[in-house]
């Protein structure tokens, strides 16, 4: 029922702001709530936290989410050129160009939790959530796998979409990014007891 709120809530908001402007902050809110619950505070009040970090975050996400889209569509032009081209030079780029697509695939499932989670800049967001996803193979396979399984069961079971689409993707992607979180944790007090 908690998924199913935030999830209502996520779509309200991205309207409230035409959805140009709201999905991002939208998104950024649906995760803050989702971090809350992965720290084991169950009990938080969900439409004033939401809320609260719509507000907080509106300008901010606006201007991060929209930048990654900007890079995204430069990808997709570029991606097109060289599917419709014939330039052996261009051919051979292709390999680094894919691996490029996927690294910024991941940092971008890396943005929004690293977002909510560290009070840092925007270029450290960005810098953080690159750094992160690359120390930790592991938790990425797991949430591709978690993304992957929860699009069968919407091919499975479309109306699921409607209730829990974003929230659910956001529960896999905050709790595999969380575990990486907790492995830094743990890896900088290792640091200092032994330093």
């Amino acid at each position: 029922m908690r998924l199913a709120y935030v999830n209502i809530l996520w779509i309200a908001f991205s309207f409230v702001g035409l959805l140009v402007l709201g999905v991002f902050p939208a998104t950024i809110a649906m995760f803050s709530v989702v971090r809350k619950w992965m720290m084991n505070q169950s009990d938080i009040p969900i439409f004033k936290t939401f809320w609260q970090s719509y507000k907080k975050d509106f300008f901010k996400g606006n201007i991060i989410g929209w930048i990654f889209v900007a890079i995204g569509y430069v990808l997709y032009i570029q991606n097109s050129v060289i599917m419709f081209s014939d330039d052996p030079l261009i051919q051979i780029s292709k390999y680094a160009f894919f691996l490029l697509v996927i690294l910024f695939s991941l940092v971008t499932l890396y943005l929004f939790p690293t977002y909510v989670h560290y009070n840092v800049s925007l270029f450290q967001v960005v810098k953080n959530a690159f750094l992160i996803m690359v120390i930790n193979p592991i938790n990425n396979i797991i949430m591709i796998l978690g993304l992957v399984l929860f699009y069968y069961i919407l091919l499975i079971i479309p109306q699921l979409l409607v209730f829990f689409g974003a929230s659910v993707v956001a529960y896999i992607i905050m709790w595999s990014c969380f575990q990486s979180f907790l492995n830094i944790d743990k890896k900088k007090k290792r640091r200092l007891v032994s330093g």
